[in-house]
């Protein structure tokens, strides 16, 4: 399966503070995303159908008064968070298939909470909560302990791998 992504920032946050370059996180989250479409346990993902062959979706950076704006209107909390996904098609039994290609949603993630958060470096940060949005994107949730474990045991494996 193919795959298309596209990296912009969603309001004024400067990444050049953060030592971020686009086309660095591109190679970086083009190769976790072959990781992720070639894991059996990820089969069960609606995106692997016979009328997909290419996904696409799209991953904004943000500061935390973005994401908090975004968080209050979206999901009714009052407070800044480190990722927001928005699925266009895990979610929507009235998903478009376009030439083959699922428009899977977008990924916005805060800068300033990320950094904030981060428990090593940033930038394996930001790519663990990447690929907790594009769990989303495919379809995996964690309203229970179950799904909340397996979310992070998918990414754990896949940050690993990098």
């Amino acid at each position: 399966m193919n795959s298309n992504f596209s990296l912009y920032k969603y309001d004024d946050i400067s990444l050049k503070k953060y030592g971020i370059v686009l086309k660095e996180y591109k190679s970086k989250i083009k190769k976790m995303l072959d990781i992720m479409l070639n894991l059996k346990e990820l089969k069960t993902s609606k995106i692997f159908c016979d009328e997909i062959s290419k996904i696409r979706f799209d991953i904004a950076f943000c500061n935390d008064n973005s994401i908090h704006e975004i968080n209050k209107n979206y999901r009714q909390k009052d407070c800044p968070t480190d990722v927001i996904t928005f699925s266009l098609f895990a979610d929507d039994e009235n998903a478009i298939i376009y030439r083959k290609t699922a428009d899977l949603g977008q990924i916005i993630l805060s800068l300033e909470t990320a950094d904030r958060q981060k428990q090593a470096s940033l930038e394996k940060e930001i790519l663990t909560l990447i690929c907790h949005g594009i769990l989303h994107l495919f379809g995996f949730d964690h309203l229970t302990k179950k799904d909340y474990d397996f979310v992070v045991d998918i990414q754990n494996k896949v940050i690993e791998e990098l």
